[in-house]
């Protein structure tokens, strides 16, 4: 086990739930940003690119945990991703070296996998279908040439689904303000597989794992059990908020008038929650399952309905 650790990024969501599982004077917080919540971890500005940053940042610590990234599903170009998620990585790494740290924990994404209809797993191919889920997989090559280089080092690759919590204004935010506002329906059956993760729930499964890190590369999927299909994700959100059940409308028809949105999109280059886009993906099954953790005894604290609950509480609570 660590005695501190460097945390890039650990100014966002995840960050602040880490802060929540772990002794403040463990955890050094490299960031673009000042943490907007209640911290006494020490606090370094600075971007991941920069040696002399890192350099500072690292005295005293004895293991790294990535978690900056660029991901935004609009307004990041190919060039941009890779830049943060791959080159980023590789000055950490030589940071790491140069500072003799053996031990690194790098948060990366199911996006590596790539589409499929059926679950993936952690042996399944890496084919990623967007350059976000690429400059991941770059990252991972790099770290698994650092472990190579020194077989003494411990890399921990967690690939998370998609992650939701108090205080994450990602994806199911965006759902959870349009269900509060009337403006969310069930699309068609609703019975594909949408694998989601509770942020307190994968921390706690980060920290389970140090436990079982060894040396080489360790790669772990990251979702919450039972899994929910999307229209169980939806009434799930609207029972917590006090909401009516969504109505349901058939996929073409919302599609079709999803489309409009997708022109206005074009002109106006600004990001819509609605588009012909966010339709298909919402419909199609992103299933991911995370065998590895669980085989290794890892029980987490919350159930997705609760975490979900959790999170519609936070949100009507904060007015978010």
């Amino acid at each position: 086990m660590f005695k501190k650790i460097l945390v890039t990024g650990g100014s966002g969501f995840i960050g602040f739930h880490l802060h929540n599982h772990l002794a403040h004077d463990r955890i050094v917080n490299l960031d673009l940003e000042e943490p907007d919540f209640d911290y006494r971890s020490t606090f370094i500005k600075g971007d991941v690119r920069d040696p002399k940053i890192l350099a500072k940042a690292l005295v005293g610590c004895d293991a790294i945990w990535s978690m900056a990234a660029a991901h935004k599903d609009f307004g990041i170009s190919r060039d941009e991703y890779f830049a943060i998620n791959e080159f980023g990585t590789q000055i950490l790494t030589e940071a790491a070296t140069a500072a003799g740290i053996k031990q690194f924990i790098f948060f990366s994404s199911v996006a590596v996998y790539g589409d499929s209809n059926e679950p993936l797993t952690e042996g399944s191919p890496t084919t990623p279908s967007n350059d976000y889920g690429a400059s991941k997989l770059a990252a991972e090559r790099v770290l698994e040439a650092w472990a190579a280089e020194d077989t003494s080092r411990e890399v921990m690759i967690i690939r998370p689904v998609v992650v939701y919590g108090e205080r994450n204004f990602a994806n199911v935010h965006r759902l959870m303000k349009q269900i509060d506002k009337g403006q969310y329906v069930n699309i068609g059956a609703g019975t594909n597989i949408k694998s989601i993760a509770y942020g307190k729930n994968l921390v706690q499964a980060v920290l389970y794992l140090l436990d079982y890190i060894k040396q080489g590369v360790s790669v772990y999927n990251y979702a919450d059990e039972p899994q929910l299909t999307s229209r169980m994700i939806g009434e799930t959100i609207a029972a917590a908020l006090g909401k009516s059940k969504p109505m349901t409308l058939p996929y073409w028809l919302v599609y079709t008038l999803a489309l409009p949105f997708d022109l206005i999109k074009k002109i106006t280059g600004k990001d819509l929650p609605i588009s012909s886009n966010r339709v298909q993906k919402f419909t199609t099954p992103t299933h991911f399952k995370a065998e590895k953790i669980h085989a290794a005894g890892f029980k987490p604290s919350f159930t997705n309905v609760e975490g979900l609950q959790n999170m519609a509480k936070w949100f009507k609570e904060t007015n978010q």
